[in-house]
């Protein structure tokens, strides 16, 4: 199967949307850019940039997404707090899934794609700068997504 990064990027939302489903929360998976007017935290997937990769010796390299995966918004309660914890944990735990696939809508694997995330502790934050009544979540994660290339 042949993609396109914008048809990569968004099999990847669909399937993240599939995937992560809290207990108790069902967190909103958007691209960006996209108008989010929701209270609480949604998950923005935003794509960083795409290149082809060429090994030596190959004809035909790989194309790479690098996209960034944000639990993003503002917890306003504990119960917002308990929705941004279990979504970052959702990630965490789907994201770090050995020999990761791209799925199409409808759940099939795709042949030679790869889903690899890179994290690093300075990427997230929740903080309340000016209260103790609001929150501001900031989890980031960036994810490299290899299809093959078109």
């Amino acid at each position: 199967m042949r993609l396109n990064s914008y048809e990569a990027l968004n099999f990847f939302a669909k399937q993240l949307e599939r995937n992560i489903g809290g207990k108790i929360f069902q967190t909103k998976v958007v691209v960006t850019p996209s108008s989010v007017s929701e209270k609480g935290v949604v998950i923005k997937v935003s794509l960083l940039k795409t290149f082809i990769q060429v090994l030596p010796k190959q004809i035909l390299g790989s194309r790479m997404l690098r996209v960034r995966v944000s639990v993003a918004g503002t917890a306003e309660s504990m119960t917002g707090l308990q929705q941004a914890l279990e979504a970052i944990e959702a990630i965490d735990i789907y994201l770090s899934s050995p020999e990761l696939r791209l799925e199409t809508n409808d759940a099939a694997a795709i042949p030679n794609s790869r889903i690899i995330q890179t994290i690093s502790q300075e990427d997230s934050f929740i903080d309340s700068p000016d209260s103790t009544a609001v929150q501001d979540v900031q989890d980031d994660r960036i994810v490299t997504i290899t299809i093959p290339a078109a």
